[in-house]
């Protein structure tokens, strides 16, 4: 237990929709220590994308200045905002959950940007009392010279839990129909993209493809749902406590990505949906992450056959792991990196 009471703020640009952020804050509130949880105000909605998010990044960057607590524990997205803690010589653990200024490079491409959020990056990994990552290959990405602790996205113990309701029998789905659901955020990134061939794969077969979640790339979802209804079910966004409910009643769990070159850095360690799909004993196929004994992973050109080889029983992925829970891997990792900032 925290004998002194520190206080330690948890900096997360969208933190209550980030589950890692929360499972941080409550690892250490259980031990004693005060939690500040931060999440991003955004302030103004209104006027044109670039000036509303410039506005909205200055009021972000004086809240973090202006933020007191013993300790920081820093999400790496987006670094900009957090630069005051280094400046004012705040100790905080930067917790690389990603290799953000990477994949904003890949997806910009815009050369003075792309410098520009580098160079803020390695500000905030020199000025660093700890780093945290979120997977083995993430911490041969840099030669840090700080400690570095690895600190897997495990769901917690509390996900798993009965279900609140029988979604199969409510929608009058057999237990013969084979489920391959997607949960997460809607976007590019996620390779919401990629669910268009695979919902053209298993048209015919005794299969479902099922969508939950919202973002950007909702119109992919909508259009899916409407065009290939007797295969394809669009759930929308849905509350975090009643997600077990819909993996629960599918078969296996899949994580489309498209491949890049930072597709090693993503992996059953860091991709909290896996973590997921694990807890509740659904296999995974996936694309675009690195390879692992844990799931199936294929090129994401590969995806839609391997899934309807799944789907004809033609195929089966590996095994689960057992044990890959946030209380049992990862609690006491925590705690060990904020008691190195005591020390220090």
């Amino acid at each position: 237990m925290s004998e002194r009471g520190k206080v330690v703020a948890i900096l997360s640009y969208e933190a209550w929709r980030h589950p890692r952020a929360i499972k941080i804050a409550r690892t250490l509130a259980k031990h004693g220590y005060k939690i500040k949880m931060w999440g991003a105000r955004k302030p103004i909605h209104r006027g044109p994308r670039i000036i509303k998010a410039l506005f909205n990044y200055i009021f972000t960057i004086i809240e973090v200045a202006l933020l007191k607590a013993d300790f920081y524990w820093v999400e790496n997205v987006p670094d900009i905002i957090y630069i005051p803690l280094p400046i004012l010589g705040r100790k905080y653990v930067y917790d690389r959950r990603s290799p953000w200024a990477k994949q904003v490079q890949l997806e910009l491409g815009l050369k003075i940007a792309n410098k520009l959020i580098e160079v803020i990056e390695r500000f905030m990994i020199k000025h660093a009392q700890h780093i945290v990552v979120v997977s083995t290959s993430m911490k041969a990405e840099f030669n840090y010279q700080h400690p570095v602790t690895i600190l897997p996205n495990y769901t917690e113990k509390s996900f798993i839990r009965p279900p609140t309701k029988d979604i199969r029998a409510e929608l009058g789905i057999p237990a013969t129909r084979k489920i391959f659901i997607y949960v997460g955020k809607l976007s590019k990134i996620e390779g919401t993209d990629l669910l268009i061939p695979i919902a053209k794969a298993i048209v015919g077969l005794n299969a479902e493809l099922w969508i939950v979640g919202d973002g950007p790339a909702r119109s992919i979802a909508e259009k899916l749902a409407k065009k290939f209804s007797n295969n394809v079910k669009w759930f929308g966004w849905v509350e975090r406590a009643k997600i077990p409910d819909y993996i629960l009643a599918a078969d296996y769990g899949i994580v489309p990505r498209h491949k890049t070159p930072f597709s090693i850095f993503y992996s059953y360690e860091g991709v909290h949906k896996i973590g997921e799909y694990f807890a509740y004993g659904k296999p995974v196929i996936a694309s675009g992450i690195a390879p692992s004994k844990y799931y199936l992973v294929v090129n994401p050109e590969k995806l839609p056959e391997t899934i309807a080889k799944v789907a004809k029983g033609e195929l089966e992925p590996p095994k689960l792991p057992r044990n890959f829970i946030w209380e049992k891997q990862c609690e006491h990792k925590v705690i060990e990196v904020i008691r190195l900032l005591e020390n220090m």
